[in-house]
């Protein structure tokens, strides 16, 4: 009789545990699925802007035009439909189209205007390029974060950021939830606490709050991934825990599963924040690099 309760007990802490599993599969499907519509609506924004700016680099042209036909208003007349020209740039001879309803100098000063407004277009288009291609890079991380959790604990910080930022809007009556998740913790086979961060809060919190300025910070180069902090304790840190804390900052990026992944590493203090950036961003200007393999099954995890 005991045998069969502790089976049933069994059977019934797998279905639990299958059905924990499940629910978490659902809810990160759920935010993938809509981090994913969101990244490629601002891809497709990005390349229609992009679009729009070549066609306004043409602005140069239409100041030529002008500045053309102001000098050779001699050699136009009101009615004319065009004005070939020359450029005194090339020597090459340019035509010009007109309007017949305006002389040589109205002409130009119409060219003038299309040409401001056109380099005012361009001004506006690449502050929008920029802001979309920050919001391209912050959706991005989120999506490695998102391959990155591990529970429904995990999933709460990524919900609360895409809130934070304004990318999905928070429930009717939804309570803000207790964050249980904390940074993955691993220990170097030279006795070091290297911590991973699961998102950008995560990240943030262990670059600018649990790490101080001599210990080792590492990133993948070039793309979304995890800060990885490695508390030196004011010694020098062995080659082979800079190996491993680069194999899980490979590890834990979207290079995961490249054979090889460039990593940049550097002492924290040297590791600055941008006025005004999101959570995870951060920049530097000098840095080590070294490159891994991102196999991490050597490195012993602590719960």
């Amino acid at each position: 009789r005991d045998t069969d309760r502790s089976r049933g007990l069994g059977d019934v802490y797998k279905r639990q545990t299958k059905d924990r599993a499940e629910r978490l599969k659902q809810k990160s499907r759920e935010l993938y699925k809509a981090v994913h519509n969101l990244y490629e609506r601002a891809v497709r924004k990005q390349s229609a802007r992009r679009e729009e700016l070549a066609q306004s680099e043409k602005a140069d042209t239409l100041r030529l035009y002008g500045e053309l036909l102001q000098a050779n208003q001699w050699a136009i007349q009101k009615g004319d439909r065009q004005a070939t020209v020359q450029n005194y740039y090339t020597g090459e001879d340019v035509t010009i189209r007109l309007d017949p309803r305006l002389g040589p100098n109205e002409n130009a000063q119409k060219y003038f205007d299309k040409y401001g407004k056109m380099k005012r277009t361009a001004e506006a288009l690449n502050e929008l390029i920029l802001e979309t291609k920050g919001q391209i890079d912050h959706l991005e991380s989120i999506q490695n974060s998102l391959d990155i959790a591990l529970s429904a604990d995990d999933l709460v910080q990524i919900k609360d950021e895409l809130i934070e930022y304004g990318f999905i809007k928070k429930g009717k009556g939804s309570k803000k939830q207790k964050v249980k998740s904390k940074p993955f913790h691993y220990i170097s086979s030279d006795g070091f606490d290297m911590y991973v961060g699961k998102n950008n809060y995560q990240n943030d919190e262990l670059t600018f709050k649990l790490a101080t300025g001599n210990d080792w910070w590492f990133h993948a180069k070039g793309m979304p991934g995890s800060h990885v902090i490695v508390k030196a304790e004011n010694k020098e840190l062995p080659d082979s825990t800079f190996e491993e804390a680069g194999k899980l900052a490979g590890y834990y990026s979207k290079g995961k599963n490249a054979d090889k992944v460039e990593i940049d590493y550097l002492q924290k203090k040297n590791v600055k924040k941008p006025n005004g950036a999101a959570a995870g961003f951060v920049v530097y200007y000098t840095n080590y690099s070294l490159t891994i393999h991102p196999d991490i099954s050597d490195i012993r995890q602590i719960e």
